[in-house]
This record gives structure tokens, C-alpha cells and sequence, in this order.
């Protein structure tokens, strides 16, 4: 007898700040201080899509993805630029998927926040 997971339906609220740290590299800052905080709320059983919210104080640095992301921007307001030049801003209502091996460049002209939910090649402890 085979047996099959039984499908779930996870929910979760916008949690409370202070959210912990989720500190971008200094060699990866370009201005300002990002402050950059998050949240994960969810991940599959094999740790390999996940989900939560981020946040980060106006700053520029580079980030290279090296997941598959996908972003619904909540607040705020940021310019991407990618590797090869095209630019993207997103504000409050936006959405964007990010390829993993994307190279960018993020400028957060005010306060951002996005919930995320990526997809790695391998488990993200």
C-alpha cells in the first residue's frame, strides 16, 4: 500500500520587528549601512524552498543570487541594476524573480521590505 503526504495549507502573519540580523558582507556594501534583517517562515521538508520576509535600510551594495528568488516588494522603495545593464525599480506591490547566477547591484532609496521565496540547489540551513 502506497501512501501520500497529505497536502498543508501554512499561514503566517507579518512578524513583529525586531527581526534578526541577516548581515550583508562589507565587501559587498558600496554605501551606506544596509541593516539588513529577515525572517525565514517556512521551508519544504528538504530545506530547499523557502520562504519568509527581509528587510534593509537605505544603502547600495552588490548581491549575487545564488538561489532562484522570487520578491513582493511590501515597502519602500529600491533600484536593481544587473550585470549586463538593465535597470528595475521596484515600490510597495511590485514583484520580481531573480535567477540564480544573477550578478546585481541593489540601491534602497528608502527602507525596503519583501517577503521572498527562493529555491537553492541545495538544503538552506
Amino acid at each position: 500500500m502506497s501512501t501520500t503526504a497529505q497536502p498543508s495549507i501554512h499561514g503566517a502573519e507579518m512578524p513583529a520587528t525586531p527581526w534578526p540580523e541577516m548581515p550583508i558582507s562589507p565587501d559587498q556594501i558600496q554605501e551606506g549601512n544596509p541593516n539588513a534583517k529577515g525572517l525565514v517562515i517556512h521551508q519544504t521538508p528538504d530545506r530547499c524552498i523557502s520562504s519568509g520576509f527581509w528587510q534593509c535600510d537605505p544603502s547600495k551594495f552588490n548581491w549575487d543570487f545564488s538561489w532562484d528568488e522570487f520578491v513582493h516588494i511590501l515597502a519602500g522603495r529600491v533600484t536593481i541594476v544587473s550585470e549586463n545593464g538593465h535597470t528595475c525599480t521596484l515600490g510597495p506591490g511590485d514583484v520580481a524573480h531573480f535567477t540564480s547566477g544573477s550578478k546585481t547591484v541593489w540601491h534602497v532609496q528608502e527602507q525596503v521590505r519583501k517577503f521572498f521565496v527562493l529555491r537553492t540547489a541545495e538544503p538552506l540551513v
